[in-house]
């Protein structure tokens, strides 16, 4: 899903719910704008993947080899900034934003 739609459809109602857990709100809307960046270029719906594929003449089959580390690499750092929430939250907190 694009990143508009998913915006509209998910945060009305995972960011209450983040919220009432004790989220810290800058870190959850990292995290969800992380994970749709993401999800923007996974396949098998990732539009921006489906693009790039069109305007390099490539298949899906025969990028995939070559596009696996990067995928790990972005789902690794969508993974570190979950667990490790004061990866995005140092540069916030040091300009004065709790």
């Amino acid at each position: 899903m694009e990143g508009p739609p998913a915006a509209v459809i998910l945060l009305p109602v995972l960011f209450p719910a983040a919220k009432a857990m004790g989220i810290n709100p800058i870190h959850f809307n990292i995290v969800v704008t992380a994970a749709v960046g993401v999800g923007f270029f996974m396949p098998p719906l990732g539009v921006g993947l489906l693009i790039a594929l069109r305007f390099g003449n490539v298949s899906v089959t025969q990028h995939f080899p070559h596009y696996w580390p990067y995928a790990l690499a972005l789902l690794v750092g969508v993974l570190l900034i979950v667990l490790i929430p004061e990866v995005t939250l140092w540069l916030p907190h040091s300009a004065g934003f709790r």
